[in-house]
């Protein structure tokens, strides 16, 4: 049986999945039922020194099966986010309190929070306070003069530069998480298109699966830049989906709107279908696949020129799913069987993510 616990900025967890902040972390009590769902660690949700005022409605369904969402920050007040912490860390698992925004408030909020609280670790989020480098790292400079514990910097993937602020932030963090939710975007039903949330514009934040491949690059291209770990959120809502993230580069994950969507029971779900496939795949620990992308990245196949698509009729079935996903006109029928019309191939690969038979691949043009 493999072995998935994870050691991260000294810190150990059982099982590698955790809640990100967010409202479903936003109690004491909502902090216990994601330990209770088996998360392996419990993140808070982001508390600042002014409580925030989100206007209703605050989170709603949104094409892909992700979500909209304009939240903020914790709506309670410091003093009693103290006690819902105090509740969260009896749970026995490492706590990593969220806070935020800018420097000043950071560096009181930490002082604070550890001296009351004493928590596993920090996590900062960066989602408001601008795009320029040098303040992001200044916030995470005053976080660490505040705090002994780790402190992990939550990147926004609005970003620019992602990969300089990476290496630049790096000397003051103990890791980082990626990503926050990405927007601002809209969305609205075209039978009653009123606005699906209570901002100003409708403008909301997407998260959930739509942005699962954004999270994936960022984290590829953080754990490739710079020698800390990397916490990987977003979209993921069973354990194929983690197992990507560490063959990114990821340490461990972090849920938010699978936990909303499908309740606290993710956690463990998500954690027992990493160990499963680890198992099935002759992995021992997540140890043997993180970074898995990087490598097989640099060993890919590169092409003389345009590639062609080429069939392997032993191993077609004549389902024809490929023919229908063709829009070049460079696949048809011949009997049972499915062929090429090489010079109708542009070598795009499509079609071949549909063959249930492992029967495509792309090779040289003769």
């Amino acid at each position: 049986m493999a072995n998935i616990g994870v050691k991260i900025a000294g810190i150990y967890m059982k099982n590698p999945v955790m809640p990100a902040a967010g409202p479903n972390v936003r109690t004491g009590d909502l902090m216990l039922k994601a330990v209770e769902g088996g998360a392996g660690a419990v993140v808070s949700k982001t508390v600042s020194v002014v409580p925030a005022d989100d206007p209703r409605p605050t989170i709603r369904s949104t094409i892909c099966r992700g979500a909209i969402n304009c939240e903020t920050w914790s709506e309670i007040d410091v003093v009693n986010f103290l006690q819902e912490l105090k509740k969260a860390k009896s749970a026995g698992v490492p706590l990593i309190v969220s806070v935020g925004y800018r420097a000043d408030e950071v560096e009181e909020l930490g002082k604070l929070i550890q001296r009351e609280i004493a928590p596993d670790a920090f996590e900062f989020s960066i989602h408001y306070v601008g795009r320029e480098i040098q303040p992001i790292v200044d916030i995470a400079m005053a976080l660490r003069r505040a705090v002994e514990a780790p402190i992990f910097m939550k990147l926004s993937p609005n970003i620019p530069n992602i990969e300089e602020l990476a290496v630049a932030a790096s000397p003051y963090v103990d890791g980082f998480v990626a990503i926050n939710s990405f927007g601002p975007v809209l969305d609205f039903d075209p039978e009653n298109p009123v606005p699906k949330l209570g901002s100003q514009q409708g403008y909301g934040w997407l998260s959930g699966p739509p942005i699962l491949p954004v999270a994936l690059r960022i984290v590829h291209q953080v754990s490739s830049v710079q020698p800390k770990p990397v916490v990987g959120v977003g979209g993921i809502e069973k354990g194929t989906d983690a197992i990507k993230f560490f063959m990114a580069g990821a340490s461990a994950v972090q849920i938010c709107t699978g936990a909303i969507k499908f309740g606290h029971n993710i956690y463990g779900k998500v954690a027992g279908e990493i160990n499963d496939w680890l198992d099935k795949h002759g992995y021992s620990s997540i140890d043997e696949i993180r970074g898995l992308y990087a490598k097989k990245l640099s060993e890919r196949k590169k092409f003389a020129g345009i590639p062609v698509m080429t069939i392997d009729e032993e191993k077609c079935t004549g389902c024809r799913v490929c023919v229908t996903k063709c829009i070049q006109g460079a696949l048809y029928m011949d009997g049972e069987v499915a062929k090429v019309i090489p010079q109708n191939c542009i070598g795009c690969g499509f079609c071949a993510d549909f063959c249930r038979y492992d029967a495509m691949e792309l090779g040289e043009r003769i």
